[in-house]
């Protein structure tokens, strides 16, 4: 009796066979995922919840929507910050019209000054804390910048019969105790055939010649200090930078400043830092102030970098790492 085999041509197509592109485009367009990191992943972020602070999570939090959650609740923090600093901008320059012109230029030059403190302090701790996290990353394959992006499911607002999908983009890393691990994990299936490849990078950086065997168990240890300790210390340093900017968008230098001559913005940025490292000769205090604050910058960006990493290495001479995970042990 001869066996008949089913040809795969007249095989249905749905059941049998799994696309892996498809299945991967599924997951992207539907469950909250990382995509590919670079530059562009977080001003896109940046651009996004800034826009969604002032026409989304502000209006929603102010009639208290049911649907505003934490990730809204803290992202609102940059409204007063951008408010705050346009009033200050302003409000040092809306006098200027109602002065004579010899009080107006002190008054322009003083909001020269104000406009470049704001400007400084902003881009003071986003230096700051870009600049560390970069030295964490590299040296121990932790990025505390990863994004992912979360779909969320609102609830229906009145009015509406069905509730909005929303997109978010929270860090991978937000959560010292409870880090996105099963991202990390469904993002190394997909695109490089290991569920532990981000662990592997990790424990690797940490030292361990041979892969482990359950490699997520020490990374997510190593994870969850470098994280707490980072978050503390950028608590305190991302201040100290940020106050430097400030110190610095006073110098006389940026009082000069003249919009239509772009040239004078570069000198401004040299001759200011001279100034600020020189000081003034009124006393003790103002002759060593700038120098210090300088100073702290450096030592605060050095310490956010340096701290995460102490005891990040593995120790090799310890008893409990010499046992070797490749070997069969019989247990009594």
């Amino acid at each position: 009796m001869q066996q008949i085999s089913p040809s795969v041509e007249n095989l249905p197509k749905v059941g049998y066979v799994v696309n892996g592109d498809e299945k991967k485009e599924k997951y992207y367009k539907n469950e909250s995922h990382i995509p590919k990191q670079n530059l562009m992943t977080g001003i896109k972020a940046d651009a996004h919840k800034l826009y969604n602070d002032v026409f989304t999570y502000f209006p929603k939090g102010f009639a208290g929507s049911k649907n505003s959650d934490f990730y809204e609740y803290l992202s609102l923090g940059m409204v007063p910050n951008l408010i705050g600093s346009a009033m200050l901008i302003a409000l040092s320059n809306a006098i200027n019209g109602k002065l004579n012109d010899a009080d107006a230029r002190f008054a322009k030059i003083n909001g020269k000054q104000a406009a470049a403190g704001v400007i400084l302090y902003a881009a003071g701790k986003w230096a700051y804390q870009r600049l560390a996290r970069a030295g964490i990353k590299a040296s121990t394959g932790v990025d505390l910048d990863m994004r992912y992006t979360k779909k969320v499911n609102e609830l229906p607002e009145p009015g509406q019969e069905k509730g909005l999908v929303r997109t978010q983009y929270p860090g991978v890393y937000d959560s010292v105790q409870f880090y996105r691990s099963d991202l990390l994990t469904k993002d190394a299936e997909l695109n490089h055939n290991n569920a532990f490849y981000h662990d592997d990078k990790i424990v690797k950086k940490a030292g361990f010649e041979n892969k482990l065997h359950a490699p997520n168990q020490t990374a997510s240890d190593k994870i969850r200090k470098v994280k707490a300790r980072t978050t503390a210390l950028e608590n305190i340093g991302k201040y100290i930078v940020a106050a430097t900017g400030v110190a610095y968008g006073a110098q006389e230098a940026f009082g000069k400043i003249d919009l239509k001559a772009p040239r004078t913005i570069l000198t401004a940025f040299k001759d200011g830092a001279v100034q600020l490292w020189k000081g003034s000769d009124r006393n003790v205090l103002t002759k060593h102030f700038g120098k210090a604050m300088i100073i702290g910058s450096a030592v605060a960006s050095f310490l956010t970098w340096l701290i995460p990493t102490i005891g990040f290495k593995h120790n090799s001479n310890t008893i409990k790492t010499k046992v070797d995970t490749n070997k069969e042990y019989e247990v009594c």
